[in-house]
Order: C-alpha cells, then structure tokens, then sequence
C-alpha cells in the first residue's frame, strides 16, 4: 500500500482580497405585499395590529380584509398596496 498522498497545488495570493470585501449590517426590510400575504395565510389570525406607513400619513390599525390592490382596516380606511411604504405587525 502506498503510504505518500499526491501533492496538492498551492497557489499563491498576490494581492489582499479583505481591502475589497465591505459588509453593511443593515434591517431586513420586507415588502408590504409579503407582509400582507403572510397575515393572510391559511389558519392564521389576520386581526392584528400593524403599523402602517405611507407617503402621506401614519397609523396603527387592524388590516381586516384585502383585494388584490388594497387593503381595508377596521375603520374603513380603504388604502392602496402600492402607496405603502413600510407595514409592520405589532405583536
């Protein structure tokens, strides 16, 4: 039995390649459609408060139902998917 292990090429680094890399730590940011999908899942309670931002107001509210570009809050607010800007649930 041969008891040596065939050389392994080695090549050589001419450069430091950690001067190029950079790393931003930043928040995940969700899109509002995702969101609302995922509070509309199967078995799930969609009622929960959520924190919506758009270009012109905010409000914290409960999303009660949705069409396929809107979505309708617990006091009749009728607000376009689209025209939000950040929504978050608020647990």
């Amino acid at each position: 039995m041969k008891n040596e292990l065939p050389r392994i090429y080695r090549g050589t680094v001419k450069e430091n390649n950690n001067l190029r890399v950079a790393h931003a730590n930043q928040e995940k940011v969700e899109s509002p459609r995702k969101v609302i999908n995922e509070l509309f899942k199967e078995n799930h309670i969609y009622r929960q408060d959520v924190e919506i931002i758009t270009e012109n107001d905010s409000m914290t509210t409960k999303i009660i139902g949705r069409t396929q570009d809107h979505i309708i809050t617990i006091n009749n607010s009728v607000i376009k998917i689209d025209d939000i800007k950040s929504l978050k649930i608020i647990k």
